[in-house]
């Protein structure tokens, strides 16, 4: 089946509150994430609306999640670099 890894993602209250409606009791929001993403769309202003149609505030949380990966990457790699002394 899925090798199981925990990925931290971030999203708007918002889109939580979508997901969460989605959710069946029986299903995990890796299940929900899985069904929507089925259709390969990459357009997250397609796949939950979240951004809406303002270029700017689609721009700017784009880049503060390029800013957060970018953190989180650097801090996991820190975190396995002092395990592995």
């Amino acid at each position: 089946m899925f090798k199981c890894m925990v990925k931290t993602i971030t999203v708007m209250d918002d889109a939580y509150e979508m997901l969460k409606r989605m959710k069946n009791k029986d299903e995990s929001f890796s299940d929900v994430i899985r069904k929507c993403a089925s259709g390969r769309s990459t357009d997250l202003k397609k796949w939950l609306g979240i951004l809406g149609k303002d270029e700017s505030r689609t721009k700017e949380f784009r880049e503060f999640l390029t800013k957060t990966r970018k953190e989180t990457s650097k801090d996991i790699e820190t975190r396995i670099f002092k395990l592995k002394r």
